[in-house]
């Protein structure tokens, strides 16, 4: 069986032009803890001290953990327009 870290260097992620990921920055200015950083494993947000939260969309594996872990709602998720393949071997 492959490892976790082997599987997800299979994923080919095309990114589109625009985010797929919308975030409430009037919200995320004032989360404290930001566990959608802590459990993102691509390292998609990352913390700005004038906007609460910068997204790098183009990283995100689309599992939906940042968006489960945000206790008040001001992550949306939509599907990218490109997508991810996975290839599995």
């Amino acid at each position: 069986m492959m490892d976790l870290i082997k599987r997800l260097g299979l994923n080919k992620n095309e990114v589109g032009n625009q985010s797929h990921i919308e975030v409430n920055t009037s919200i995320c200015k004032t989360c404290i803890d930001k566990p959608c950083i802590r459990v993102c494993p691509a390292e998609t947000y990352e913390e700005d001290k004038e906007k609460g939260i910068t997204v790098h969309y183009e990283r995100c594996l689309e599992c939906g953990a940042a968006l489960y872990a945000c206790p008040f709602g001001a992550l949306e998720f939509k599907y990218p327009e490109k997508g991810v393949s996975y290839i599995y071997g």
